[in-house]
């Protein structure tokens, strides 16, 4: 019965965690008030101590007011002081449960464990267990067969290789990398009577370079310095990454500050998909995100991240690893989609700037301003084109494949089995056009996937052969073959 497991605590080892964090968050309340006095601006280091201070202590109130047991069928949490949490979810929707081992945390042996669900709304967080808690939890929810076991290595998968950093920290917005640190030493230089903007200033007026010029040194300097805080960045948070098979779950361990540990239950995944944003497509490098079932990629981004942006060969070759059954759909040849498809892309592409510059033209604007939108023509037409040459579908084995985006390429393999239903959307163009749709509903990963102007023949032969059972709802004969793969 229920009201004989007993309720488990946070560790108490939070005391003194809490008891660190409020002595650091004071220095700088003290080196306002004791070193600057009425020097420099007292108001926002004692601000800064007080909210510090503030975290800590209502950290410590959580830790004594939150409790949590597991049950056959659910776990219950209850938490809050003035406002009392209760919160039971069912054990069949858990998806996830990722351990991270924070900086403060880690001389103490505490875990901070995340429960996840999917949703956003029933998944929730423990902070914090001791490590040997978070092990017995892990066990208990994800392998409740077999109890708590000590963790083997696994079988590894995949190992952090060098490339992998400057494929992660070279980026066409690095520049961007250093406005947060020159907003913070803006900060935090004013307080001892230091102004970054008066020097930067004075600076541009001692050089004499005009602006054309102090654009490109500005950029030359704070490019490779964003490049390296991005690998910097890229470092602490996946140092040592692992993937490994261990007891029927793919378990991702990355981190050098802050460490973190994902346990996903293979039984529950359903397909993967490489993500590509434009320039990483002519690169070919990828981003490889898990299907599961329940796990969103957008609410469980760290839970659905399987890999880190890579080749895509290598990509390739990891993924075949991670499929059951050395299969290799994203790999697979796909169908090219009509040509009508291009054609309503380039009108789109021609028309956006066109009412755009009509638009401007009426309005009373000075000068040829009306012209700025027709400028951007040849991007339009460019991106038209790359939209289509991203369009694509296909059945691999036990696999059905889907391809679309322009600005950024998701191609997803599914299984076939995880498919619910299928969605034929066709607008007044598409229908004069003999195109369509197709979506894909599914409970894993996004829940829906699609992908837009397949040929109306070419949608009814692909629900067939992927989804027999259901193609009859939407076609009642046999449809022609699709049209010549493509790569």
């Amino acid at each position: 019965m229920a009201d004989d497991v007993p309720w488990r605590r946070l560790s108490a080892r939070l005391v003194w965690v809490d008891l660190i964090r409020a002595a650091l968050a004071s220095v700088p309340g003290y080196v306002g008030i004791v070193v600057l006095g009425d020097d420099g601006p007292v108001w926002p280091l004692v601000a800064a101590s007080v909210v510090g201070v503030l975290q800590a202590v209502l950290d410590l109130i959580r830790m004594l007011t939150t409790r949590y047991r597991v049950l056959d069928d659910r776990v219950e949490l209850h938490s809050g002081w003035l406002a009392r949490r209760e919160r039971t979810v069912a054990r069949d929707r858990i998806r996830s449960v990722d351990t991270t081992a924070k900086l403060l945390h880690r001389p103490f042996g505490l875990r901070v464990v995340r429960i996840g669900t999917g949703e956003q709304e029933s998944s929730f967080t423990l902070e914090a267990l001791d490590a040997r808690s978070a092990t017995r939890l892990q066990d208990e929810l994800l392998h409740p067969e077999t109890g708590i076991v000590d963790e083997p290595d696994g079988d590894v998968i995949a190992r952090l290789r060098p490339a992998w950093v400057m494929i992660n920290a070279v980026r066409v917005w690095a520049v961007l990398a250093v406005i947060g640190p020159l907003f913070a030493g803006y900060w935090f230089l004013r307080v001892f009577g230091v102004d970054l903007l008066d020097t930067g200033a004075r600076l541009y007026g001692a050089l004499g370079l005009g602006p054309v010029w102090t654009t490109v040194l500005v950029v030359a300097v704070a490019y490779p310095a964003g490049v390296a805080i991005q690998a910097a960045a890229f470092l602490a948070e996946n140092w040592r990454f692992t993937l490994t098979r261990d007891g029927g779950s793919l378990i991702t361990r990355r981190g050098l500050l802050d460490t973190h540990t994902a346990h996903r239950d293979e039984q529950r995944v359903r397909g993967l998909a490489f993500k590509e944003p434009l320039l990483g497509r002519w690169l070919r490098i990828t981003e490889t995100l898990l299907i599961t079932t329940g796990l969103r990629s957008a609410g469980d981004a760290g839970s659905a991240s399987l890999l880190p942006r890579i080749q895509r060969p290598e990509a390739r070759a990891i993924a075949a690893r991670v499929l059951p059954g050395g299969h290799r759909p994203l790999e697979a040849r796909l169908h090219r989609h009509p040509r009508g498809a291009l054609t309503r892309r380039l009108i789109r592409a021609v028309t956006g700037p066109a009412l755009l510059s009509a638009a401007l033209l009426a309005l009373p604007v000075p000068g040829r301003w009306w012209l700025l939108p027709l400028a951007l023509l040849p991007l339009t037409l460019v991106l038209a084109v790359v939209g289509y040459r991203a369009l694509g579908h296909a059945v691999a084995g036990p696999y059905l494949v889907l391809r679309r985006g322009a600005l950024s390429r998701l191609t997803v393999a599914l299984r076939r089995d995880a498919v619910i239903g299928w969605t034929l959307r066709q607008s007044l163009f598409q229908r004069w056009g003999g195109r369509i749709t197709i979506g894909v509903s599914t409970a894993a990963g996004d829940r829906f996937y699609h992908t837009e102007d397949a040929g109306t023949e070419q949608a009814i032969a692909f629900i067939r052969a992927a989804t027999p059972d259901l193609a009859a709802r939407f076609a009642g004969t046999p449809a022609p073959g699709a049209a010549d793969p493509v790569d």
